[in-house]
């Protein structure tokens, strides 16, 4: 079983399946068939795959109302078709399923006004929407689309026997930056080692890291709804009080900065460890303001 796979696996079983994802791997064909299994699993109404239930028989049969599959019609995904396919139809409600998921494969091929149009849908999808991109080149993406997906990788295998536990280790992260004012340079030393043995890659770390300074956002922004982290909610509220534009700016920034390092092969450790001091120095100071 692949990272990504048992990745769904685990976050359907506890219930906090996301709404946007990317799924990577060498070859399309690796990614694709990775989408199509967590597309699967997100439908099945025993949420693992059964094979019996409703959804994975209609799954079987490549007649399945709620799993749409995107297509296109040159080398390019077009404005139009992702609009039509996509924007569009995920406005309509299920037919038959709690959930509508959505499957673009080969999703690099995707130029860039095809990725400004959905990007609002990934943002923003409908309760019922599950968008699955899969891909064998993130960096043809604009950072802006990976900003808002889950990039889980289908190449690296779970060795038989090891329990993968990437949403354990995201409420680890969640931990760390709730009380990151109180860390020390010994426990943000590392961080990489710690949180990849646990299931969480660098990506994700920086994913799960974007959407608090979001809440951030949110909260001083005087929103009552909406957080992407609503048990995080008292705290994000406490800290947006004190967190002047500027320094909500200087959050945003050292994250994009993170994120360029990140895709510039720096080592993941660093980059992480640097993010969290920054962070850490950032809310001390807004705290002594």
């Amino acid at each position: 079983m692949n990272r990504a796979e048992q990745f769904f696996r685990n976050v359907i079983a506890r219930g906090e399946l996301g709404h946007a994802y990317l799924i990577e791997a060498e070859s399309d064909a690796a990614a694709f068939e990775a989408a199509r299994t967590a597309a699967r699993l997100a439908q099945c109404e025993e949420g693992n795959g059964c094979g019996r239930c409703r959804s994975c028989r209609a799954f079987e049969s490549g007649n399945h109302p709620d799993i749409i599959t995107l297509t296109r019609a040159k080398e390019q995904y077009g404005v139009g078709e992702v609009r039509e396919q996509l924007v569009e139809d995920i406005m309509i409600r299920p037919y038959s399923f709690p959930r509508k998921v959505y499957l673009l494969p080969e999703a690099q091929r995707l130029n860039a006004a095809s990725q400004n149009a959905i990007l609002k849908t990934l943002e923003e999808p409908p309760v019922y929407g599950l968008i699955l991109l899969s891909a064998s080149n993130r960096n043809a993406l604009l950072p802006t689309v990976l900003s808002r997906l889950v990039i889980l990788n289908a190449d690296e295998e779970v060795p038989e026997g090891e329990e993968d536990t990437a949403g354990e280790a995201e409420e680890k992260l969640l931990t760390l930056l709730r009380r990151i004012e109180y860390a020390g340079a010994v426990e943000l030393s590392g961080l990489t080692e710690t949180f990849k043995k646990d299931g969480l890659a660098p990506e994700e770390f920086l994913t799960v890291t974007e959407k608090c300074v979001r809440d951030l956002y949110l909260a001083r922004g005087g929103v009552k709804e909406g957080f992407f982290y609503p048990q995080l909610e008292e705290k994000t509220r406490e800290r947006a009080a004190a967190l002047d534009d500027a320094k909500l700016a200087a959050l945003w920034q050292a994250l994009g900065e993170a994120k360029k390092r990140l895709k510039s092969n720096v080592n993941p450790s660093m980059v992480l460890e640097v993010l969290c001091l920054k962070f850490r120095q950032i809310i001390i100071e807004s705290k002594e303001k």
